[in-house]
């Protein structure tokens, strides 16, 4: 993509709209364009994390490797998600990887150095930042609020009912949207293990409350979802 097109992509970005092509400039967003085909690792290295990353097309895994080498999912991103040093401290993410999934991501990245110039001649902006961050951490602590303090069997409800929230899907009762999801990622999220997601995403789908496959999750009625409780 040419410099132009850098540009507007990163102006349609809801933080950034009113910035003008001199900031945009000064963000060197021309060197931190990314645009990572599915699968494709964004960052992994744990020495390197020195960037903010506001994700404007496709899905990004964030997530890290056990002792056992086993993944751990922290988060599925979307488009208007940011990640990176979301704190502004400079190699605080450790081991952590982000990774396209789905299909291809336009990604605009900066330094924390350059971040930080721009913040401090626009308030307004640090003031929209700091609200998007704050946001971004509600979600994670109400996710852990959510382990600490709920059975796995209302957990995952929960997820599927923030899920559609998330995608604003919520203004209608029947629910379709494009999966981005597996068993085994929707299990980290929410603290269990891929085999009992499984059986009770199986359950849901006998009762008729949820659909899910590798394409598409539906949700036939959200209302319903809300109400249902495992007969088993």
């Amino acid at each position: 993509m040419n410099p132009d097109g850098q540009f507007i992509l990163l102006r349609n970005h809801s933080l950034f709209k009113q910035l003008t092509y001199k900031e945009c400039s000064q963000l060197n967003i021309v060197s931190g364009f990314m645009s990572p085909k599915k699968n494709d690792y964004v960052y992994f290295d744990k020495f390197s994390h020195d960037r903010l990353y506001f994700l404007k097309k496709g899905y990004i895994k964030i997530g890290y490797y056990d002792e056992q080498g086993n993944e751990v999912v922290r988060e599925i991103l979307k488009s208007g998600d940011i990640f990176g040093q979301i704190g502004l401290e400079r190699y605080d993410n450790e081991g952590e990887f982000a990774r396209a999934i789905k299909g291809d991501a336009s990604i605009c990245s900066f330094t924390i150095e350059d971040f930080e110039a721009i913040l401090q001649k626009r308030p307004d902006l640090a003031i929209s930042f700091t609200k998007l961050v704050g946001l971004k951490f509600k979600k994670l602590q109400n996710r852990l609020s959510n382990i600490v303090y709920k059975d796995v069997k209302h957990r995952l409800l929960d997820f599927f009912i923030t899920f559609s929230e998330s995608n604003n899907l919520t203004q209608q009762d029947k629910i379709e949207v494009s999966n981005y999801l597996t068993h085994a990622d929707i299990a980290s999220l929410i603290g269990s293990t891929r085999q009992t997601v499984t059986t009770l995403i199986n359950r849901m789908e006998e009762d008729g409350v949820l659909l899910f496959d590798r394409k598409r999750i539906i949700i036939p009625s959200l209302a319903q979802l809300k109400r249902y409780e495992f007969a088993r």
